[in-house]
Formats: C-alpha cells, sequence, structure tokens
C-alpha cells in the first residue's frame, strides 16, 4: 500500500512537470498577450514529432547505453536533442505571431479563438503530411532507464521519469530567474502590467510580444519532446487533452500566474495518477471538481494574475 503510495505519486509529480512545461507557455502567451492560444496543444504534439527526427539523427553518433557511462552520455544527447527539437518551435511562433496574431490584438476574443482553432486544424494536417498518421515511437526510453538514479538510494523506479522531473524543476527555476532577474524579463513583465506606460518608456511592443509567444511555443514543444523521448508515442490530435489540462492548470494556479502554473500543474498531475490508482472512471473529472472547488473560493485563482513573481 506505501509503495503503491509512493509510485503513484511520483508518477503524479512526474505528470504534473510534464503539465508545467506545457501550461507555462500557454499561461506566459495569456499573461501577457492576452491570447488563449487554442493550437498550443498542436505546438505540444509538433515538439514530439520533431524530436522524433532529431533524436533519431542525434542518437545515431553515440554507442548504445550498455554501461553507466555510456548511458549518461546517452541521456545527454536525447536531451540536447529534445532542446534543439523545442528550438524548432521558436521561429515557428514567432511567424505565428507577426503574420497571423498580431492584426487582431485589437479584435475580439471571438477572433483569436477562432484564428487559433484553425491554426489547431492546420498544424494536425502539416503533421500528418510531415510525419504520417501511424504513431512513432522515438525508441529512447529503456536506453534512458540504464542511467543509474534511484537504484542508488534501492529503491526501483523508472530514471527518465526522475530525469523528466528534473528537466521541469529547472524550467521553473529557469522561468522565475528569467522574469525577476534578468532584464528582458523585467521589460516583458512591464509590458504585461502597464503596456501603454511600457510603450511611453521606448519598449517596442511588437517585439516583445513576438519573443513571449516564441517562448511559449518553445516551451510547449519542449514538453512534447519530453513526453516523445518517453514511454509515450507521438500521435496525431496528442495536442488535446494536454491542451484542456492546461487550461485548467492556469485557471486553478491563476490566469497569467507562473508560480500559480508550477502548483496547479503537480495538483492535477497528483491528483490524476491517484484517480487512476484508486478510481480509474473519475481520472478526468478529479482536476476539474478542483478546479470548480477553487473558483467557488477563490475565483482568481491561488496566486492572482501576472505580476506575482518578485
Amino acid at each position: 500500500m506505501v509503495d503503491s503510495f509512493i509510485v503513484h505519486t511520483l508518477n503524479g509529480l512526474w505528470y504534473g512537470f510534464i503539465l508545467f512545461m506545457i501550461a507555462s507557455g500557454l499561461t506566459i502567451i495569456f499573461g501577457v498577450l492576452g491570447i488563449l492560444n487554442l493550437a498550443h496543444g498542436e505546438l505540444y504534439a509538433l515538439g514530439a514529432f520533431v524530436v522524433f527526427s532529431v533524436v533519431g539523427y542525434a542518437t545515431g553518433f553515440v554507442a548504445s547505453p550498455d554501461d553507466p557511462v555510456s548511458a549518461v552520455t546517452f541521456g545527454v544527447v536525447v536531451l540536447v536533442a529534445a532542446l534543439l527539437a523545442a528550438a524548432v518551435l521558436l521561429p515557428v511562433g514567432a511567424l505565428i505571431e507577426t503574420v497571423f496574431v498580431r492584426p487582431i490584438y485589437d479584435r475580439e476574443e471571438v477572433y483569436q479563438l477562432l484564428l487559433t482553432y484553425a491554426l489547431l486544424l492546420i498544424f494536425i494536417d502539416v503533421m500528418k503530411f510531415g510525419w504520417g498518421a501511424t504513431p512513432l515511437d522515438a525508441g529512447t526510453y529503456s536506453g534512458l532507464n540504464e542511467i543509474p538514479t534511484t537504484e542508488l538510494a534501492g529503491f526501483g523506479y523508472p530514471s527518465y521519469n526522475i530525469l523528466a522531473m528534473l528537466v521541469g524543476l529547472a524550467v521553473f527555476a529557469w522561468l522565475v530567474w528569467f522574469f525577476d532577474r534578468s532584464r528582458t524579463g523585467r521589460i516583458v513583465r512591464a509590458t504585461a502590467i502597464n503596456r501603454d506606460m511600457a510603450t511611453a518608456i521606448g519598449v517596442s511592443t511588437d517585439r516583445t510580444f513576438t519573443l513571449v509567444f516564441a517562448m511559449g511555443a518553445f516551451f510547449a514543444g519542449f514538453g512534447g519532446a519530453m513526453v516523445s523521448i518517453g514511454p509515450q508515442t507521438a500521435f496525431l490530435e496528442m495536442g488535446l487533452d494536454p491542451l484542456v489540462l492546461s487550461f485548467v492548470v492556469i485557471v486553478i494556479g491563476g490566469l497569467g500566474s507562473l508560480k500559480g502554473a508550477f502548483v496547479g500543474a503537480l495538483i492535477v498531475g497528483v491528483l490524476s495518477r491517484w484517480a487512476i490508482w484508486q478510481y480509474p472512471p473519475v481520472e478526468l473529472a478529479a482536476p476539474f471538481a478542483v478546479m470548480l472547488l477553487i473558483l467557488l473560493v477563490k475565483p482568481e485563482g491561488l496566486f492572482g494574475t501576472w505580476g506575482e513573481i518578485e
């Protein structure tokens, strides 16, 4: 019983960190640009497909992991491949913001929803054209599990999950540092809090918005890449469930709140895995029940809105 509780809690934390990588991009875009990007889930799926191609090429330069040293080398190469795959989403995000999103900032929200929904459908066809309709397996999961982690403490748990949690924690730490300490991050926060004032002191809102959208696309793609190098395959329409759960996450944490997205993702991840353990039919209902409860008690979410990082 205790062992099952620990394993399912760890599985929930792993899923929560994956959700955070996806939701962080969504909440950044909403917090600064005010755009609810329905195509965000397909950017996540695109990252999963791109890493399939990149990791297949990159791992061809290293030996198969058959000892701790070669396993660590293999893991580093796979992580670099995941970052490169996510980097492909940077120009994609910048292009979407510049060409499609920028002209409709001043229009009603329904235009944003229709536009991003259209992009969602286009991305599905693009991925079908590029990689086909058959699910793809990057084939790296068993190799990543050769990296010694929990075995050193006498506990058996997939090393890939531990690696994904550490990467998710590093992503959260970097985002907090970026928006709290870096000059560019402070400019983005200032633009989010008071767009007119930022423009008055010489900030280029066009460049800021493009940067923010590209960052959001990057983290969505990185989340997809981290999933695809694990036990899951890349398949068409894989972005729907993470997109819906990402909306739940940012509502729980607070629309546009980075810390809220982090806490909300872990809550949703752990609850969903506990539900699978105890009563699988409520796996999808459990996160929504928590969201409804928080909306009743604290409608602005657990951490409020953008600008809370101090």
